[in-house]
């Protein structure tokens, strides 16, 4: 597989792979998320996984792959996107992660946050860094999948942060 032409969502399928070969379990979160989920409506250049894993085990099997350890991601010479791994645990402002989705494709299947978890993930840089490129990557994903996402979670939650003023915001945009 030439990876100049591969897509992020075969990358993280692809890596995915390659990860749980070798032992690693790991979640997809982050931009990479939104991109799956978005149809690449946003288009991001890196994919962030969590692993509890140790990082030579995360090494050797992206070295497989052609990826080599620059500072704190992985690069390859012929692939536009790069792979970070961010400190564990997987959680979304105060919350702990326990739910993920299994995208699967033809080329692996890919552990990574849920579509509303995705949301809330994408909303969470909106109510603390008033990140509106975050705000709206959220609406992407949601204008993508509406049927897949869950509202009253997501009110829940930015309830529990503190920041049912943005959910509103959040809301009037996606109506």
């Amino acid at each position: 597989m030439k990876l100049e032409y591969i897509t992020i969502e075969q990358l993280a399928a692809v890596v995915s792979s390659k990860l749980q070969e070798y032992g690693v379990d790991s979640i997809l979160v982050g931009g990479g998320c939104v991109s799956v989920y978005s149809k690449n409506r946003y288009q991001s250049y890196d994919l962030d996984y969590v692993t509890y894993e140790d990082m030579n085990k995360v090494k050797v099997a992206l070295k497989e792959l052609g990826f080599k350890r620059k500072g704190h991601h992985f690069e390859h010479k012929d692939c536009q996107y790069f792979i970070e791994f961010v400190a564990p645990p997987v959680s979304i402002g105060s919350e702990p992660v326990h739910d993920y989705e299994y995208h699967k494709t033809a080329f692996g299947t890919i552990k990574m946050l849920t579509p509303t978890d995705s949301i809330k993930d994408r909303l969470a840089s909106y109510y603390y860094w008033n990140d509106y490129q975050s705000l709206d990557q959220a609406i992407n994903i949601y204008e993508e999948i509406p049927n897949r996402i869950n509202l009253t979670e997501i009110k829940r939650w930015s309830e529990k942060e503190g920041h049912l003023q943005k959910f509103q915001v959040f809301l009037k945009k996606i109506n």
